[in-house]
């Protein structure tokens, strides 16, 4: 450290400003926070994969000692945050010091500290452990029982019995810490000098208003074909499920093949005459068939030769050691899907409760392409140990599933007839984009709704009964986001004593989600660039960069810059251009948007919904036994005579 007496003069000082050497100064703090990390991840994965009372006591230990790290940190750090430092610091020394400076949630005074990483534990630890009690007295969980329900059940009333319950084990159990966490995480916002939490959570954004804009923008410019595929969907369950639909035109969200609406997927595999090509066997279920025949493991050896194919690099010696790709029967543990940067040499895990299915396929691909960023940034300075923003993070697995799924490659790996491509490609080609479909773009409303009902709850606006109507109205915005972006209602009336969000894992475990919206734009922006510049096929959808070294080589470079850059000139440097757009994602699903609209018109479809929140909200009563509270249905399939032209008027208001 150097001490400058108050007397020397402003020349002095310069000089001695200009003998410091930055680059020394930031090697040690690097180091100093990669053991920090690696101490406090450890603590971490053992508390996931374990969950026990010891482990739990462990990380709140390990937490305490990391914030006040930080906070020493940080009064090392900030005498080179002036001005006059700054100006002798080139661009990397300054982002350097300017992340190191960042305190985040370590701003806290140690006693709310803890208390505030305690309740995210608790509320984590309420998700994860929570099982819900069947007739036959079975008590069943998340993984594997319930998603394989959902997955699979054309039993209207056990998918509403398990839809109620599952909220009430944990959402419900949760909203009282969730409470406190709002206030905490807007406490330490507000010492940091900002508003509230989603503050601290733009910080890895560069610019989180204009993040939010964008993201904003794309919602509109999508919701036309989002809107097709949702009357499309609305109509065949309509006439698969024996039970009334809404008259307001939105779809009762325990229908949809997945416990939160998130993706529609897996209709395809309950309901095959959902198919746009009804006649040709569901591609899902032709897949998982063969699947049942491999490992889990082979499932992961798969998603590796992929990017080795890319000349990419393999996983490492611990990866395979140290990971977790099936759930352990002998412990509590966390089972949903992650990739872990251990910040040791080498050591990089992922922790999934695998089962073997085409979702849990896609899955693995996505994890491993977080396990390739690491890899590909191992060498950077700790703080640049990151995606350029977290959406990047999320799009590598998810580009590289874009090629994997493709019916020609599944050929290639054995999960398709080679005979099914030869004599009806065209017709599984539409059949493969509404199935990439009812995931992909089904989900980009959900995904928005999740940070969007954040973005508003967490508001604090130094009003204290603003701040207490957002609190006493949290679940009530839920639904009307939920119902105005996705036109899907709850099966049975909510109340405020209900708080859905938090039966969402990344609710409890506070994860920001725009970074999964804006991964599925940008994955469809990567692919489009890979396959225009290093393949030959004419069709984006067709296209699959296997064995394409080129592609690999372009994907290294964007990886290996980590977050030494703003993200947008990393997106720039990749693609050419520094902005996110739906074009490449419209481009994709160019003929499947043009054969719904033709199905549209020909079945005289209603598009759109027009539901009010009323309807599906009591104020006070518990709706625990809503069951008994109906919605306002029909058994009519909601179809109106319409043309053309006013099919395209989609109604639709942000």
């Amino acid at each position: 450290m150097i001490i400058i007496p108050h007397n020397r003069s402003t020349t002095t000082i310069q000089i001695l400003k200009s003998e410091v050497n930055y680059d020394e100064i930031l090697l040690e703090e690097n180091e100093k926070i990669r053991n920090e990390r690696q101490t406090i991840v450890n603590a971490h994965w053992n508390l996931e994969t374990n969950i026990t009372d010891y482990n739990e006591e462990y990380l709140t230990k390990v937490n305490k000692e990391y914030d006040n790290f930080r906070k020493r940190q940080y009064n090392t750090i900030k005498q080179y945050l002036t001005d006059e430092h700054k100006r002798n610091m080139t661009e990397s020394q300054r982002r350097q010091f300017e992340r190191l400076g960042f305190l985040g949630f370590s701003v806290l005074g140690e006693n709310e500290g803890i208390e505030f990483k305690n309740i995210q534990i608790q509320m984590e630890k309420i998700y994860s452990v929570a099982t819900i009690e069947m007739d036959a007295g079975r008590n069943l969980s998340l993984e594997p029982d319930l998603n394989k329900i959902y997955a699979t059940s054309t039993n209207e009333s056990l998918l509403k019995d398990i839809w109620i319950k599952w909220r009430d084990q944990t959402g419900k159990e949760i909203r009282k810490h969730f409470i406190n966490y709002i206030r905490l995480g807007n406490k330490a916002a507000k010492e940091l000098g900002y508003k509230n939490i989603v503050d601290i959570w733009m910080f890895d954004w560069e610019n989180g208003d204009d993040i939010k804009q964008q993201v904003e923008q794309i919602v509109n410019d999508l919701m036309k074909l989002y809107e097709k595929i949702h009357a499309y969907v609305r109509y065949h369950l309509a006439k698969n499920y024996n039970v009334s639909m809404p008259i307001d035109g939105t779809i009762p969200a325990h229908l949809l093949g997945n416990l939160w609406g998130q993706t529609w997927g897996n209709l395809l595999t309950i309901f095959p005459s959902m198919q746009l090509k009804p006649d040709l066997p569901s591609l899902d279920k032709e897949i998982n068939e063969k699947l049942k025949n491999w490992t889990v493991k082979q499932m992961f050896e798969m998603s590796e030769k992929f990017f080795i194919s890319l000349g990419m690099k393999n996983m490492t010696k611990i990866f395979w050691e140290e990971s977790i790709i099936e759930k352990r029967n002998d412990v509590e543990m966390v089972c949903h899907a992650s990739a872990w940067d251990m910040f040791v040499m080498h050591d990089f895990r992922i922790k999934q409760c695998t089962e073997k299915t085409l979702e849990d396929l896609v899955t693995v691909h996505h994890e491993m392409g977080h396990i390739q960023y690491f890899m590909n940034y191992e060498e950077r300075p700790t703080v640049y140990r990151e995606g350029a923003n977290p959406g990047f993070h999320e799009a590598i697995g998810d580009l590289m599933a874009l090629s994997v799924i493709t019916p020609e490659h599944l050929t290639k790996v054995g999960l398709l007839d080679k005979s099914r491509i030869e004599k009806n490609l065209e017709d599984l080609n539409l059949n493969y984009l509404l199935r990439v479909a009812l995931d992909k773009i089904a989900f980009l409303p959900f995904a928005f709704v999740m940070d969007k009902w954040r973005w508003d709850i967490f508001d604090d606006d130094d009003d204290q009964d603003n701040d207490d109507k957002r609190i006493d109205h949290m679940n009530r915005h839920w639904w009307e986001l939920r119902l105005k972006y996705q036109g899907i209602s709850p099966p049975v009336k909510r109340s405020e004593i209900d708080f859905d969000p938090g039966s969402k894992y990344h609710i409890p475990a506070g994860v920001e989600y725009v970074r999964y919206f804006v991964s599925h734009i940008l994955q469809f922006q990567f692919y489009k660039h890979l396959c225009q510049n290093v393949t030959e096929k004419n069709k984006l959808y067709q296209c699959d960069f296997y064995e394409n070294k080129e592609a690999g080589q372009q994907l290294i470079t964007m990886l290996q810059k980590g977050s030494s850059d703003r993200w947008q000139n990393v997106l720039k440097d990749f693609i050419g251009t520094s902005k996110m757009s739906s074009d490449a994602l419209y481009e994709y699903f160019a003929p499947l948007n043009q054969t719904l609209t033709d199905f549209i018109v020909k079945n005289q479809i209603k598009v759109g919904w027009d539901a009010k929140v009323d309807d599906y909200f009591i104020d006070g009563p518990d709706s625990s036994s809503a069951s008994k509270t109906q919605i306002v249905t029909t058994m009519q399939i909601f179809i109106i005579t319409t043309t053309a032209t006013t099919l395209l008027s989609i109604f639709f208001i942000i």
